[in-house]
């Protein structure tokens, strides 16, 4: 029985800041290629699309957020991002990851970027995504004037692009998003349109809310803070949580249930991507201590736990290279992991653009299994 069987059958019985990215929107766009390049040197990446089969529509749409010709421009730009990131992300993580596609993995500082941790863990039974935004309700075009589900369009087209180029999400926008009273996109919406073209069928779709006696997150009537997408692939059922949760020292100290939690969510293989640094500072040592005692595997950049920690839970594989953060960031982080790379005499390839930094020579993933006693 896979976790959201158990999950559901004992149910029944019984961000800190998201802060994917210091970047401004100008200076994210001087970081992107323009759209007139993106139409003529593409071809669009073969793919199979999940069905969006939420609702009691007889013949429930193949896509419910995008009209013909803006759905055309969304798959140019997924094409994009297969290119550039997408594909060999997924080729690297057969052999540098090697993971074992069960159980659940963490990812914590998410934002809505389902995409990345689904490809350098395909196949878990479960994916715990946490970050600061409330999820929202998913986005429907039909009660939209045309006019206004032209402009929900037009800027989710303008996100989507952007993502396809950066590989992360603008924290500018998606604050700007939260609100935004006409043209809301929301996390949620986001996070169906990763699942649909990575290939799963969003089979059901439900906020959530933690449940003190099970000490889990359940289905709830709302509000949608958090949310689950109960997802479906070559057969098999996959849970997808969004968790809407400060991560910071200040919030997790007065709340024990979420810091019990927390616990029990460092205790799976990990992701960490694009956050700012902030298990860095001083503000997030709760978690950091968690992740560094109980983690049996991260895979991180540079703006993760800093490298002294990180390699007291096991030997650190060093990927690309690393010598400053990236220009928004203290040029003072993670001097340790630089020297690290200085030192190292067995640093491995890093063949696509992870994070902030796109240049070959500052690509930087760390991979780090604890040892087994």
């Amino acid at each position: 029985m896979n976790w959201f069987a158990r999950t559901v059958k004992t149910a029944s019985s019984g961000l800190a800041i998201c802060l994917l990215t210091c970047l401004t929107p100008a200076q994210a766009q001087t970081h992107e290629k323009s759209t007139s390049d993106t139409k003529s040197t593409t071809q669009l990446a073969p793919h199979i699309q999940g069905r969006y089969l939420v609702g009691p529509q007889a013949h429930p749409a193949a896509f419910p957020f995008l009209t013909v010709d803006n759905k055309k421009i969304a798959d140019e730009s997924w094409a994009v991002y297969q290119k550039d990131h997408g594909q060999a992300m997924t080729e690297w993580a057969k052999t540098e990851i090697k993971f074992s596609g069960a159980g659940t993995v963490f990812y914590p500082f998410s934002g809505p970027d389902f995409v990345t941790v689904t490809q350098l863990y395909p196949d878990a039974d479960r994916y715990v995504m946490v970050a600061m935004q409330a999820a929202g309700e998913p986005a429907l075009l039909a009660p939209k004037s045309p006019d206004r589900a032209q402009h929900f369009q037009t800027k989710f087209l303008r996100e989507w692009k952007r993502f396809a180029y950066n590989a992360f999400f603008i924290t500018a926008e998606l604050e700007a998003d939260r609100f935004a009273k006409s043209a809301h996109i929301g996390i949620t919406t986001i996070l169906i349109t990763f699942a649909l073209y990575s290939g799963y069928d969003v089979a059901e779709l439900y906020p959530i809310v933690y449940d003190s006696a099970s000490g889990q997150f359940i289905k709830s009537a709302g509000p949608w803070t958090s949310v689950r997408l109960v997802l479906k692939k070559n057969g098999k059922t996959v849970a997808l949580d969004y968790v809407s949760l400060d991560l910071s020292d200040q919030n997790l100290l007065v709340k024990e249930s979420m810091r019990g939690w927390l616990s029990h969510m460092t205790q799976h293989p990990m992701l960490i991507k694009a956050a700012s640094h902030l298990l860095q500072d001083g503000n997030f040592i709760v978690l950091r201590d968690m992740i560094v005692k109980n983690a049996p595997m991260v895979v991180q950049d540079e703006t993760g736990v800093d490298y002294a920690h990180l390699k007291k839970i096991g030997s650190v594989a060093l990927y690309g290279g690393f010598s400053l953060p990236f220009e928004q960031f203290s040029p003072h982080k993670q001097q340790s992991l630089a020297q690290a790379y200085r030192q190292s005499t067995d640093l491995k390839p890093m063949p696509f653009a992870f994070s902030y930094n796109k240049e070959h020579e500052r690509r930087s993933v760390q991979v780090v299994r604890r040892e087994k006693p």
